[in-house]
């Protein structure tokens, strides 16, 4: 695969021809937890970038704050408490809660994606895109299925 050749989407249901990349995923903290959403366009050679951070109300939650902000200021730890164990559920560092989806930009229309590396790394591949080739791909797991009855899986998979 050529990764610096643009990819050409054209969307089915509405002829869009960009892609956005959502992640959601959940913050656990004590009894309470959040639900954040971030998203970005999909550019060529398969890079994403997420530009847009909310997080995402819960249902009669109207006091929920919807705007994102920067959380550079938060980043330092000056606490000298450690937390405690009820506060970790989860490393930050483990994508695997994350929910990824691909957009269509115009109508908003999901697209199944896979990924250049094993594991949801590297790089994502829409199926409806021009460059995507069965086989060379790892499917985003909710895929699995779908690719297998398709016979899209390759040896790698």
């Amino acid at each position: 695969m050529d990764d610096y050749q643009p990819c050409e989407f054209i969307c089915k249901t509405c002829g869009g021809r960009s892609i956005n990349v959502f992640r959601n995923w959940t913050v656990l903290a004590g009894r309470d937890s959040q639900s954040w959403q971030e998203w970005g366009p999909l550019e060529a050679g398969h890079l994403w970038r997420f530009v847009f951070k909310k997080r995402l109300e819960k249902e009669g939650d109207k006091d929920a704050e919807v705007e994102g902000w920067d959380f550079a200021a938060y980043a330092k730890d000056d606490s000298s408490s450690k937390p405690e164990e009820y506060e970790i559920y989860e490393p930050e560092d483990n994508p695997g809660n994350d929910e990824f989806y691909v957009r269509c930009a115009n109508c908003d229309r999901e697209n199944e994606f896979g990924w250049s590396q094993p594991n949801r790394g590297g790089r994502i591949f829409p199926v409806e895109c021009s460059d995507f080739i069965p086989g060379e791909i790892w499917p985003e797991p909710r895929y699995l299925d779908s690719w297998h009855q398709r016979g899209w899986l390759g040896p790698r998979n």
